[in-house]
């Protein structure tokens, strides 16, 4: 069963609420990625555009945007998971949506002090309550990032998110750059 048919058919699912401070997982990188809580970014959100960085409003986006769906997953199988392909291999995913566009407010790329690269996904008030109470409860499993029913990222729950913010890292800018013109549609 595909990814997108149960993506279809769940899409009505109680959405939990998810991560926190995500561990961004390489997709050959055995050791775990570092910790992505808020960074100390180098400059105000003000300063974005002098800086290269870009940012949109979610609410804002085309009438026919990318869907845009975090799950919660496991690197193994297990029961009621489903399997799917991720960028480094097989995935298994609880087939509950735990967020979705409707959910974010603002989504960014970022630059923290030490060069990394990031894109910053901040989530409206509904979005942060379940973001808290899943990851609460998802400490150490996968957040995954799908867009129009493929594996976009996957990242790892660190601890309770509780700050209605979600930070992945990408590899470099120009990585930034796409993954934020996708979800802008």
């Amino acid at each position: 069963m595909g990814l997108g048919h149960i993506v279809a058919r769940l899409w009505g699912a109680a959405a939990l609420s998810l991560l926190a401070a995500c561990q961004t997982t390489a997709p050959r990188a055995a050791a775990p990625a570092p910790d992505l809580r808020p960074p100390a970014v180098q400059a105000p959100r003000d300063v974005e555009a002098q800086d290269g960085t870009r940012s949109f409003l979610a609410s804002q986006a085309p009438a026919r945007a990318p869907q845009v769906d975090f799950f919660v997953g496991m690197p193994q199988p297990g029961q009621g998971l489903v399997q799917v392909q991720g960028p480094a291999g097989p995935l298994w995913l609880y087939p509950q949506v735990i967020l979705q566009r409707a959910d974010l407010s603002r989504v960014a790329t970022l630059r923290t002090q030490q060069g990394q690269h990031l894109v910053h996904f901040q989530l409206n008030g509904l979005g942060a309550r379940k973001l808290a109470e899943v990851s609460t409860s998802n400490v150490g499993a996968l957040l995954v990032l799908v867009m129009d029913d493929r594996v976009v990222h996957v990242a790892r729950i660190g601890g309770p998110m509780n700050q209605g913010e979600i930070y992945l890292a990408v590899q470099d800018d120009a990585a930034a750059q796409q993954l934020l013109r996708r979800i802008q549609g």
